[in-house]
């Protein structure tokens, strides 16, 4: 067995040991919890030893469901501080739907302890972090960088290199190939890397790839272009022997829209109740600092290309624009104390929910842009307008796995992923994983400094 093997195996035992521990914990302390609100009253029900078994085994089925949703469960691909937070948000959830069980059974909250549970969620959340902190360790000794080959057909593939780049610590780039150069010739590279991007290459070299990769069993990352993620929620036709991909579109569920909407309504309204002491204490900070406007309101597109006006937090100087658009960057001047604390925690963006109750915007559906900023890109990329096909919202396919940087094009991309593919089901798993990106710095990153201004934009 060879070295890299071994380590591979050590890895995967790492891994394991991690998921494995990490149950326990859950089992234990769910079983634990449960015992200790209801044992005052053991004797006055049939409960027993199997009942806390039970409850532990369904603890462990709804919490690693969260675990998997999150990506908590990869240790050593993300910073021991992200897989702290998914897990505290795994946990969180699970604990929480315990709660409503025991409410259920005692029917109503006079048995309820929820100090106890505040206390088994500390220990959880200290038990977590421990077997994170042990588990990364071991796992760091056996993980080296993954080689990476890029072939690209654009030279935009240079933003793609950074990015891999930045991870400099899980990837390495062995080698940037342009896709002029002969397949014979790339073929050589294929089995010395671990991981092999395509970037916008031609159809020819594209084919030959990935039928080799396909019959010696290695994986390759294809960019999609926007023809691809249009039809990827269409139809497909067997009326002859040679497959067709149909452009008649398999219409949404009947009732999606009216159950949306709904969902939109007594969701935002609820949100506006609850956070109202939250609303009150950002608007008193915000007055309080420099007496300017509490609230910013900016003009952007919708559905149909409709115009409304959106509404935010102010985070910024009162003449923020006063000489032009300029877009945010990550140590921008203009950003105010009250302004970083609310960007970074996205507070900045909840008076938005006025706007979906408005019928402005949905709790999830592409980001609206700005109106100048739609124009140039609509000019730029055509395709860019079919992001309007659907109501903007709150939060989005692109806000969760893209960035604040991300390229139109690839806004674009993600955007059609969504609108291809929207249901109910695809609207709550991006609210859940909308909390998990929330306080993640990577989200939050402003543009780089040479592309910030509309002039700037215009050129790309």
């Amino acid at each position: 067995m060879n070295d890299k093997n071994r380590k591979l195996i050590l890895k995967n035992r790492v891994k394991r040991s991690y998921k494995i521990c990490s149950l326990i914990v859950a089992f234990l302390t769910s079983a634990f919890l449960w015992y200790w609100n209801i044992s005052p009253y053991w004797d006055e029900g049939h409960f027993s030893y199997i009942t806390l078994l039970l409850i532990g085994i369904m603890f462990c089925i709804i919490y690693w469901f969260f675990v998997k949703m999150y990506e908590a469960q990869k240790i050593g691909l993300y910073r021991l501080t992200d897989l702290t937070y998914f897990q505290l948000l795994s946990y969180f959830f699970a604990d929480v739907i315990l709660c409503v069980e025991m409410i259920v059974w005692f029917r109503g909250l006079e048995r309820i302890h929820f100090q106890r549970f505040f206390l088994i969620f500390m220990v959880q959340m200290c038990a977590i972090t421990f077997l994170i902190f042990v588990h990364n360790r071991i796992f760091m000794r056996y993980d080296e960088p993954r080689k990476v080959m890029i072939i690209y057909g654009k030279e935009s593939y240079k933003l793609l290199a950074k990015k891999i780049k930045a991870k400099k610590r899980r990837y390495k780039i062995t080698g940037c190939y342009r896709d002029d150069v002969s397949f014979e010739e790339l073929k050589k590279k294929i089995h010395e890397n671990d991981n092999i991007y395509l970037y916008e290459v031609n159809d020819e070299l594209r084919r030959q790839f990935v039928f080799y990769c396909e019959m010696i069993g290695k994986e390759i990352y294809l960019t999609q272009n926007v023809e691809d993620l249009i039809t990827m929620g269409y139809d497909v036709s067997h009326t002859f022997d040679t497959p067709f991909v149909r452009t008649k579109r398999s219409p949404v569920k009947w009732y999606y829209p009216f159950v949306k909407r709904t969902m939109d309504i007594v969701f935002s309204g609820i949100a506006c109740i609850v956070l109202l002491p939250l609303f009150i204490v950002v608007a008193i900070a915000i007055k309080a600092y420099d007496g300017g406007p509490v609230f910013y309101t900016q003009e952007r597109v919708t559905e149909g290309r409709r115009k409304f006006m959106i509404y935010k937090f102010r985070s910024m100087i009162t003449d923020a624009e006063a000489h032009g658009m300029r877009r945010a960057t990550d140590q921008d001047d203009r950003i105010t104390p009250v302004g970083k604390i609310i960007r970074a925690t996205r507070i900045d963006e909840l008076p938005q929910l006025i706007n979906i109750i408005k019928g402005d915007m949905s709790i999830v559906g592409p980001r609206p842009e700005r109106v100048e900023l739609d124009d140039i890109y609509t000019k730029q990329l055509p395709e860019f307008t079919l992001r309007l096909k659907v109501r903007a919202g709150l939060t989005g396919y692109a806000q969760i796995f893209g960035k604040y940087n991300t390229t139109p094009e690839d806004k674009l991309k993600l955007d059609l992923l969504y609108i291809s593919q929207r249901s109910l089901h695809m609207d709550f798993m991006l609210i859940f994983y909308t909390i998990k990106v929330m306080f993640i710095p990577e989200s939050t990153e402003g543009f780089e400094e040479d592309e910030t201004t509309l002039e700037d934009i215009k050129k790309k």
